[in-house]
């Protein structure tokens, strides 16, 4: 005979959780994308723990399950000025260092990291012969963002303190917009090396001091401060998932949600994966009406956006709530969908929490 109690507990041990590039770039998911056995919250603070190493090899595995998309240097990007003095039409030392960080970015956007390390370092040599101090800031702001890419979070993380320091020797205060861009990136860093009360200081000052600015900036002038906020929020959220705080990780994933989607709009990979995530703090919470809407929202705004390849993630986390409740028609429903979407989509994480699924489902049936 089904127990729901008994049930629920092993089943909410493999509820997933995921995090999109995007949105939250670079960041490790609480329960991760990979070829391993299915992880789950109730086990992240054991994950947690694991050695840097593994923390780097789970953390690059995961991100080959995601649609790549643009990379996004949010510190560097506030460099652009220096861009704009420059003119790379001229074949001067200046338009030459400017044409190699830029090929530098697309080896990154591609995936060529190796090859994006090695210009980088001859655009620093270049960088430091011309004196060129502002380049010089700008291109260790793209290593740093480069070694949280590949997940050497040590080494980005020294190299964003170096940025901030330079900037602060340029005279930028501690609440610059492009401080707390770094300040955000800093504790996001410490959060993936385990160093969770670390993290949380950082977030909490950066969110302070972001939403100061907030109050003084009118609607018109404050979208970068709140799209930061969002992606500070959504981060924070994270940890809070990790402290086992999930009524406040609700409340800070519906509010990075508002933030993103009042800039994006609804029909966003990034914006469902929030909703994803919304429905796993509601079930930690067993408020499993909420985790229900919010997956059934991320599953109709999914059917919208072409060759989406989590949305298979989203039916096979549906099919696990209802397996939660003892519903075990409606499980084996959304779970038998979501293991034909993984195999036609060959989404092997789909395919692999789809198939737990329904060998839960047999189990119980006997």
């Amino acid at each position: 005979m089904f127990r729901s109690a008994s049930s629920a507990t092993l089943v909410s041990r493999y509820f997933i959780s995921i995090n999109h590039p995007r949105i939250a770039p670079l960041t490790i998911p609480l329960a991760k994308l990979t070829n391993h056995a299915p992880i789950s919250f109730q086990s992240t603070t054991t994950e947690w723990h694991k050695d840097n190493r593994n923390r780097r090899e789970e953390y690059q595995q995961q991100r080959k399950w995601k649609t790549k998309g643009p990379v996004r240097f949010l510190v560097a990007s506030s460099f652009l000025s220096w861009f704009s003095k420059k003119n790379d039409d001229e074949d001067t030392p200046e338009s030459q260092l400017i044409t190699i960080i830029k090929r530098s970015i697309l080896s990154i956007q591609k995936e060529e990291y190796q090859k994006a390390e090695q210009m980088l370092h001859l655009a620093l040599k270049m960088a430091q012969d011309l004196q060129s101090k502002d380049g010089i800031t700008y291109i260790y702001d793209i290593m740093a963002n480069l070694a949280m890419e590949v997940g050497d979070f040590a080494k980005a993380e020294k190299l964003f303190v170096n940025v901030m320091q330079r900037l602060f020797s340029d005279g930028f205060v501690e609440d610059h917009i492009k401080m707390l861009h770094i300040s955000s990136k800093v504790a996001h860093l410490a959060q993936l090396q385990g160093h969770l009360d670390k993290a949380a200081q950082g977030f909490e000052w950066t969110l302070a001091k972001l939403e100061e600015k907030l109050k003084q900036l009118g609607d018109d002038n404050s979208k970068e401060i709140r799209e930061l906020w969002g992606i500070t929020k959504n981060w924070y959220a994270q940890l809070l998932m990790e402290n086992k705080r999930f009524a406040e990780a609700k409340q800070a994933f519906l509010q990075a949600y508002e933030a993103y989607t009042e800039i994006h709009g609804l029909l966003t990979e990034e914006g469902l994966t929030i909703l994803n995530n919304l429905s796993v703090a509601c079930s930690n919470l067993e408020d499993y009406a909420s985790a229900e809407r919010f997956l059934k929202e991320a599953i109709a705004l999914a059917a919208q956006i072409p060759d989406l390849s989590e949305a298979g993630v989203y039916k096979a986390n549906l099919g696990l709530l209802y397996l939660q409740q003892g519903l075990l028609r409606q499980a084996s429903e959304f779970c038998t969908f979501a293991w034909r979407y993984g195999k036609q989509h060959k989404h092997e994480e789909t395919v692999i929490q789809a198939s737990y699924c329904l060998e839960q489902i047999k189990a119980m049936q006997k």
